[in-house]
């Protein structure tokens, strides 16, 4: 009897300590798994952007790059210009091409000059700001920064006449979208606001598309 107890303890010893070893083991696992889980590496993604602007009736085209950081947080710069040249001008015309008007005879008349009809569509920004990983591959992106807008017609004298209701000069550039990576294609869509504080203000879609990778391990 008393050898059949000592038997008996000891295999209950042995039992306990093994489902103990068993439940430390998968506790253990268990950690593992949520720390992984929970461990991002630096990635840079980079992005061909197209934009489609909009004041009043007037439609504006813009490309340009976004380039960033992300691991759980990271940043981003974007750059968009559009193909006009022409920023600078020495006359400012209404919306129909008028320079303003001057009393002629007895009354105020319109001052029309010939236009060449070459026009600039000019456009530069840049904006920085931050992103978070959504913890799904899907980020939020947010930034500010400068831009400028404007619209030019070619007078027949040679000379430039930005068209002002068209134009947003010198404004401050909002940045707000979306942006998801799977297998490290890449894509984003976004809305942006160009805004002069007075009376101007583009509202402006934006998508990109580009790869994401990550950091080369030396």
């Amino acid at each position: 009897m008393k050898r059949f107890l000592i038997i008996a303890f000891s295999l209950l010893a042995l039992v306990t300590i093994q489902a103990q070893t068993f439940n430390y083991t998968g506790l253990e696992i268990k950690q593992e798994k949520v720390k992984k889980k929970n461990v991002y590496e630096w990635e840079n993604f980079l992005l061909a952007n197209y934009g489609l602007g909009f004041i009043d009736d007037f439609k504006s085209h813009s490309f340009g790059l976004t380039y960033g950081r992300v691991k759980l947080f990271g940043y981003y710069a974007s750059v968009m210009v559009n193909t006009g040249l022409h920023y600078a001008n020495d006359y400012t015309a209404e919306r129909n091409g008028s320079l303003g008007s001057e009393w002629i005879n007895y009354g105020y008349e319109s001052l029309y000059p010939f236009y060449t009809g070459k026009n600039s569509y000019n456009r530069a920004s840049l904006t920085l700001g931050g992103i978070v990983r959504m913890v799904v591959p899907l980020y939020l992106y947010i930034g500010a920064g400068y831009g400028y807008q404007s619209v030019t017609r070619q007078m027949s004298s040679g000379k430039w006449a930005m068209i002002r209701p068209f134009s947003v000069t010198h404004g401050m550039m909002w940045d707000v979208g979306l942006q998801g990576s799977i297998k490290g294609f890449t894509i984003s869509a976004g809305y942006s606001v160009l805004t002069d504080y007075d009376y101007y203000t583009m509202h402006e879609l934006k998508v990109g598309l580009g790869y994401t990778f990550k950091d080369i391990k030396k």
